[in-house]
């Protein structure tokens, strides 16, 4: 019958095929949209964290990020209250400390396998009382017994060497150039506290300042107190000494500009020829390995290395 209609009819079969096209096409847009939600419903539920973000809906995005945005809004007050609270905190911990630290030159030092501790020049020129404190607070008394003060080092003897942490292997070959280096110290500690801080950066020039051939430019930042500390390679050697920061000076009113991620560093070197002059020691230091690792892992094994360096 319904060939029989086509036949027989042929005009009135394609004015009905156009009225049955429509429906058929309203159906199927139907069907899709119900198929793709029941997909959505699915994945709403589904255990992995794509569905867990997707479930959870913009509540979920709005607790995630309200706090960070907070802090980041509120970054310099955040920052005067911890300042304060630390403060507050080295007071009441140790008042002993606190006292040592006024009018004092603050810097980094670390130990030699001789038994010396090596720091900069600058940080204990012209003191009379010279005190080291290792990583548990034991503060010891020292002097020094050497000094450069062109190339700013100085080399510091304590009376019992076996009080000393572990020495610090120096590098055999000198960096080159986009070595990645880090430095552990401290800086600026009348607000930053006594915990060791570690920064680092890349060899950014072979040279230092002025195509200096004993000195190295880097991108490590440092501050007040991180002078006399080691720079270190992804071996845990030393390759230089922390001397400077670097800054232009105004011309007409003398105001000082500091470069960001800029450093100058001593080759270690000129420490290493200083040190066949000193008289052995005894017992000698032990040496911390020469071994590569991750930056956690070389900043947990050389950190109780670094000594505070304390100078009136």
């Amino acid at each position: 019958m319904f060939a029989y209609a086509i036949h027989i009819h042929p005009k009135k079969w394609q004015r009905l095929k156009k009225y049955l096209l429509w429906p058929a096409a309203w159906l199927f847009a139907l069907s899709l949209v119900l198929s793709l939600m029941i997909s959505a419903d699915s994945l709403a539920v589904s255990p992995s964290p794509l569905g867990q973000w997707i479930s959870a809906g913009p509540n979920f995005v709005a607790n995630k990020f309200a706090e960070p945005q907070r802090i980041c809004c509120g970054f310099t007050n955040l920052a005067q209250i911890e300042t304060k609270k630390s403060t507050l905190k080295i007071e009441r911990r140790a008042k002993p400390s606190v006292k040592i630290l006024q009018g004092a030159s603050v810097g980094t030092g670390w130990p030699t396998l001789a038994g010396y501790v090596v720091t900069s020049h600058h940080v204990v020129e012209d003191s009379n009382d010279v005190v080291v404190i290792s990583r548990l607070g034991e503060e010891l008394p020292a002097q020094v017994v050497l000094g450069d003060q062109v190339k700013d080092i100085a080399i510091l003897e304590v009376s019992d060497t076996r009080k000393l942490p572990p020495a610090l292997p120096l590098a055999k070959k000198k960096a080159r150039l986009g070595t990645t280096v880090f430095t552990i110290g401290f800086p600026r500690v009348h607000f930053m506290e006594r915990s060791p801080k570690l920064f680092t950066g890349v060899i950014s020039g072979v040279n230092g300042l002025y195509d200096n051939p004993a000195s190295y430019h880097t991108t490590v930042p440092i501050q007040p107190g991180n002078s006399g500390g080691p720079l270190l390679n992804m071996n845990g050697e030393v390759v230089g000494l922390v001397t400077s920061m670097l800054g232009l000076r105004d011309k007409e009113d003398g105001n000082i500009q500091m470069l960001q991620n800029a450093s100058c560093v001593l080759k270690i070197g000129s420490v290493e020829k200083l040190l066949p002059s000193l008289p052995k020691r005894d017992p000698a230091l032990e040496v911390l390995p020469r071994d590569s690792g991750s930056l956690e892992t070389l900043a947990e094994r050389i950190e109780s290395s670094i000594l505070l360096v304390i100078a009136k």
